[in-house]
């Protein structure tokens, strides 16, 4: 056993302390505290500590609303108060920039969520089978071990209404090739999806479940399968078939309308994203007349916002059932100077320039250096970079710096209460002044 002084949070929200010089990550521990701990994991740059007691707590240590805390791995910061949640997500940012952009940039404040719970309106429950049957739950944080769960603290209170209905069916189902359980729900419209991602395609059980789900619980408005014969750490296949009821619902953002299907990315705590738009739309500062791209599209959201307020969106996304959509959503809102290519950013991104101004908003792995690359050739005056990961945030914006850019604004989001994860709006214009980076 060892005694150690906790002064800092890691980036999955592990505390950060030192033993003779030696860097340790302890979950469950908060900056500001004494705790034994005991070593069960080393390596030449860092360990791994278990918490073994609190001698000194921190004062802004509070106890977790979830019986399930500590156990399951969906949410890392519940037991942190949440201005100090707020103050570790801009800290993150922070460093990021500083320790893998080497940028010394100043960072507004973490914008806090409207909601502190019960704002994710997607969850993915895996099952297992236990003995005759099912089990739903989450895993256990870095693993593929279940903790059986009841209710989600962080899940909406529709979502949630509707995992207390189905569960006790699709445990009793006994269809031994379920892998996971997918719930989208839809807040401001009341309506629901429920995916079950299977092993094996053809199977009657799947149609009678699902048609017992819709007669359970009347705000599923489909139930759809997705078969997915890979790995574990991917959960879902590339393919989906209706098995009963629709194959979408509707969600509302900023005014417009959006179809939602089970294949394609809709931000999941939709009042925060917003926030998130709104802000991004302010910081463009748009006349009407400009021409801009809107990169990793998804269904259109972006697209569909900045729509009105100028000229002509083109919007580029991979995933053709997310196109379908986007189209499909221009055309309900009645927005006619939205163009949707599906096919990769780096293949596509230069075939329609110039643009004003790029809208940036990848995957958590960030822009390859191919999209960086074809950045340079065309360089719009403005980019606004909507990031879920500060590290490949950092990493690209040092090369956008590298290349001409300047960051003028950075803003993170609490898109995730209760968890490590924070979102950023990062605006960059072009050759507004030279920007030194640091150095070690």
């Amino acid at each position: 056993m060892e005694t150690i002084q906790i002064h800092a949070l890691g980036s999955l929200g592990e505390g950060v302390g030192e033993l003779n010089g030696y860097t340790l990550f302890v979950e469950g521990a908060l900056p500001g505290e004494t705790a034994t701990i005991e070593v069960i994991e080393r390596n030449s740059r860092f360990g791994i500590g278990k918490l073994k007691e609190i001698l000194l707590p921190s004062s802004d240590r509070i106890d977790p609303i979830c019986p399930y805390f500590g156990s399951c791995g969906g949410c890392q910061l519940m037991h942190l108060s949440y201005p100090k949640q707020l103050q570790a997500k801009t800290q993150r940012v922070i460093d990021a920039l500083k320790r893998i952009g080497k940028l010394d940039l100043s960072v507004l404040p973490c914008l806090p969520s409207p909601k502190k719970f019960q704002y994710r309106n997607k969850i993915q429950l895996p099952v297992q089978k236990k003995g005759n049957f099912l089990s739903l739950g989450l895993y256990k944080r870095s693993s593929h071990e279940l903790v059986p769960i009841e209710k989600c603290h962080i899940h909406t209170e529709l979502g949630d209404q509707i995992y207390q209905k189905i569960k006790p069916l699709i445990e009793a189902s006994k269809i031994d090739h379920l892998r996971h359980i997918l719930i989208k729900s839809s807040g401001h419209f009341g309506e629901a999806l429920v995916v079950l991602v299977t092993s094996k395609k053809e199977d009657p059980q799947l149609h009678d479940l699902a048609e017992q789900i819709l007669k359970k619980e009347p705000f599923v408005k489909g139930v759809i399968q997705n078969l997915h014969r890979g790995p574990e750490n991917v959960i879902l296949g590339s393919f989906y078939r209706p098995l009963a009821g629709e194959g979408s619902i509707r969600e509302k953002i900023c005014g417009l309308f959006f179809r939602v299907s089970p294949a394609s990315f809709f931000q999941v705590n939709v009042s925060q994203a917003e926030a998130l738009y709104l802000k991004a739309l302010e910081w463009g500062e748009l006349t009407g007349k400009e021409k801009i791209l809107d990169a990793y599209c998804g269904v259109g959201t972006l697209s569909l916002i900045f729509a009105p307020h100028v000229k002509e969106v083109f919007g580029i996304e991979s995933v053709p059932q997310a196109i379908v959509d986007a189209k499909e959503n221009a055309k309900m809102n009645g927005l006619n100077n939205v163009h949707f290519i599906c096919g990769k950013v780096e293949d596509e991104l230069t075939k329609h320039s110039p643009f004003d101004l790029i809208l940036i908003n990848p995957p958590r792995k960030g822009c390859s250096p191919e999209v960086l690359k074809s950045l340079r050739k065309i360089t719009p005056e403005k980019l606004l970079y909507i990031s879920c990961d500060p590290a490949t945030l950092a990493r690209d914006l040092k090369e956008l710096c590298q290349s001409g850019y300047h960051v003028e604004k950075v803003q993170p989001f609490d898109m995730f209460p209760q968890t490590a994860h924070v979102e950023t709006v990062v605006l960059l214009t072009k050759f507004a002044k030279t920007l030194e980076p640091l150095h070690n």
